[in-house]
């Protein structure tokens, strides 16, 4: 995997329970190496806040509202970075 800016692997984090975000954002934020640039709290704001920063890992709760609730992976699958699900 190429890394991002820096050495620094980025990181979206896509979950509709904000304490779930900030917790996992916390866990990475003190892991030498990763860098959250960005959040999103449905299926909607997390194709948006993906194109918008191209993170080179997506966590996603695949299970979340927006549009995406029944078709998740699309808008995702043609583009060469890593998706993980947080199911």
């Amino acid at each position: 995997m190429e890394i991002g800016s820096g050495g620094m692997i980025s990181v979206l984090i896509a979950d509709d329970h904000p304490l779930m975000r900030s917790g996992i954002a916390a866990v990475l934020s003190a892991q030498a190496g990763f860098s959250v640039v960005a959040e999103a709290g449905n299926g909607d704001e997390a194709v948006e806040q993906y194109r918008r920063f191209r993170p080179d890992i997506t966590l996603m709760d695949l299970q979340m509202p927006g549009a995406m609730a029944s078709r998740p992976l699309p808008p995702f699958a043609a583009l060469p970075r890593r998706l993980a699900s947080l199911s």
